[in-house]
């Protein structure tokens, strides 16, 4: 045990006092609240991101527990029911320098991606492939449109994704362990052909979760008009912007298979064996692509809006930045503070109590709760703000329901 700092009570109640302050006085704050607002009316904005965190978070320990049962000793993850708070200074700062990061891709997120629809995106690609209430009809017909004949191989691909996604939580389970034992000679070839196809489904997983975040941005944007709709047309809707932004997304999708899931699969190849430096998904790289898609924040609202050519997009970008960068600026500082605190209270417990004490896993499955309310309310003060920048409306409290 360590000896207590005699001033802590005092830092926190500094900060809590900094905090409430900044909350009161920061220029978007109405934003804020119109956000918080509209997660109270549209529940479906935190509950869908919370269903799908809830089932990453289910999966992942349902894996541990199958591993714990099915490995042997001493190559099986192993559970301790009890342990004793320990969180040392020196493991405090580990815990903050930690963190950064990841509320930085969290931040990212909110102008990109901000769902893990892994393993729920195997369920939505099984439903997509049968043409469940037409919507599969609905993106072949959006994509001929705005595509022409290159929109037949656009389909075609996300297709072969589709059926990516639906193999990959098989290889997490009971079928890569019966492979290896049936087939041990083949590693090598086999762990190719699991990064192939993680690759792929990863690419599904990325455009499901986009047309996901569309699906959320429209919704807010329902409250901020005081618009009717129903689920069906709105997911329709959704599917059918989703084809004006697909451009953007391959962009990102590049970017991601280049840095990231290229480079694994050929280092598994003797040529490249010794492939190592920036491109193995080091702080470097990840950084890199965080401040990549901050940086072009608006490209992907607006062609959600607007339905512009990617070029237009770009150019609605660097003139929102230069008329409302303050605004803009003060709005990431806010989230970053808010996913940044989060991501310490997680990282927190699981070093001072044990990845797998009792505990923790309950607060696993508890996590996606707190990240969901927070990313549904960052997400709808965001389509507030960009609304409220747009219409010209930057000092009035525009919305009056």
């Amino acid at each position: 045990m360590f000896p207590a700092d005699p001033n802590r009570h005092w830092y926190l109640l500094g900060a809590a006092a900094g905090y409430i302050l900044l909350m009161f006085t920061n220029p978007v704050r109405g934003d804020l609240r119109d956000g918080f607002r509209c997660i109270r009316r549209h529940g479906s904005i935190w509950g869908v991101l919370l269903v799908f965190g809830f089932c990453y978070a289910a999966f992942n320990l349902g894996v541990e527990v199958f591993l714990h049962w099915a490995l042997p000793i001493g190559k099986r993850p192993e559970f301790v029911w009890n342990r004793a708070w320990f969180l040392t200074p020196d493991m405090q700062m580990k815990v903050l320098a930690d963190s950064w990061l990841p509320a930085l891709e969290s931040v990212a997120g909110i102008f990109n991606n901000i769902i893990t629809t892994f393993p729920c995106s195997a369920a939505a690609a099984f439903l997509l492939l049968i043409n469940w209430e037409g919507h599969h009809a609905v993106l072949r017909g959006a994509l001929k449109r705005r595509f022409g004949f290159a929109g037949w191989l656009i389909y075609f691909a996300i297709s072969l994704c589709a059926v990516a996604a639906i193999v990959k939580p098989f290889l997490y389970g009971p079928a890569l362990p019966a492979l290896n034992n049936a087939y041990p000679a083949s590693g090598l070839l086999l762990l190719q052909v699991c990064l192939a196809i993680d690759w792929l489904s990863f690419l599904f997983e990325y455009l499901f979760g986009v047309y996901i975040q569309i699906y959320i941005i429209l919704l807010a944007y329902v409250w901020v008009r005081g618009l009717s709709h129903t689920r069906t047309h709105l997911i329709d809707l959704a599917i059918r912007r989703s084809a004006f932004v697909l451009k953007w997304a391959a962009v990102v999708m590049f970017l991601s298979s280049i840095l990231f899931n290229v480079p694994s699969i050929l280092s598994t190849l003797p040529a490249f064996a010794s492939l190592t430096g920036p491109f193995t998904g080091d702080y470097t790289v990840r950084l890199l692509m965080a401040l990549f898609l901050i940086f072009f924040s608006t490209v992907q609202i607006t062609l959600t809006f607007h339905s512009e050519s990617l070029r237009r997009a770009l150019g609605g970008h660097m003139r929102f930045v230069r008329s409302h960068g303050w605004l803009f600026g003060w709005f990431i500082l806010i989230a970053g503070i808010h996913f940044f605190l989060l991501k310490c209270l997680d990282f927190s417990l699981v070093r001072g109590l044990g990845e797998r004490t009792g505990v923790i896993l309950l607060w696993r499955l508890l996590y996606p709760m707190l990240a969901a309310l927070m990313a549904g309310w960052l997400l709808s003060a965001w389509v507030c703000l960009f609304k409220r920048c747009e219409t010209g409306r930057v000092h009035d409290n525009w919305i009056r329901f």
